[in-house]
């Protein structure tokens, strides 16, 4: 009798542990991204997510030497030391459509076109502007696309313009087409390296 007790109160603790673990499992999952557990971007962001910090491993200010020692970008044997772009190593576990802008040695910029890879926040490539609105509200600026009629810039800077960081979606006026992030004056430079 004491036995079948012992055990009934051992399984109860197990199954008490096993929930507890999957409840934070859920819970971290669930704070990803400005919205919080019950906002937009609560089921939406990839595993990989872009912010003006970084994606994944791949830090903004980053030595470029310490990416390619990492296997996390490759080397550019012919690259300008001024400005030039770098792409993920193979196997680093970063989809096609990445591509790290480098300038004097150090990661200044990740530009994602693929979209397989969201922001923190849930917002990806074909993502309408209202979308990017309502995710950002307060934090956004809007400008005229320099280069496509009716399309935009939509700059969030936020909590990170003190830190000279920032995300650039650029759209066709509806949709997101292609979107950075990085520190200033870089991640807002229109034609890659300048």
């Amino acid at each position: 009798m004491k036995s079948q007790r012992s055990l009934r109160i051992l399984c109860g603790a197990a199954m008490l542990l096993v929930a507890a673990s999957a409840c934070d499992k859920g819970d971290e999952s669930a704070l990803k991204g400005r919205n919080g557990p019950n906002g937009a971007a609560r089921d939406s962001v990839s595993d990989l997510a872009l912010s003006e910090d970084g994606l994944g491993q791949i830090q903004i200010g980053m030595n470029l030497d310490d990416a390619v020692n990492m296997g996390l970008l490759n080397e550019n044997p012919n690259m300008k030391q001024e400005c030039d772009f770098v792409f993920p190593a193979v196997g680093a576990g970063i989809p096609d459509g990445v591509s790290v802008m480098v300038v004097k040695g150090k990661v200044a910029r990740i530009d994602v076109d693929t979209g397989a890879v969201t922001t923190e926040d849930g917002v990806k490539i074909g993502d309408s502007e209202q979308k990017v609105q309502s995710v950002y509200d307060g934090d956004l600026q809007v400008e005229p696309h320099k280069y496509i009629e009716g399309g935009h810039y939509m700059t969030v800077m936020g909590d990170s313009a003190s830190a000279g960081k920032a995300i650039v979606f650029e759209t066709d006026g509806k949709k997101v087409t292609s979107f950075r992030g990085g520190r200033l004056p870089e991640v807002k430079w229109v034609e890659g390296c300048s």
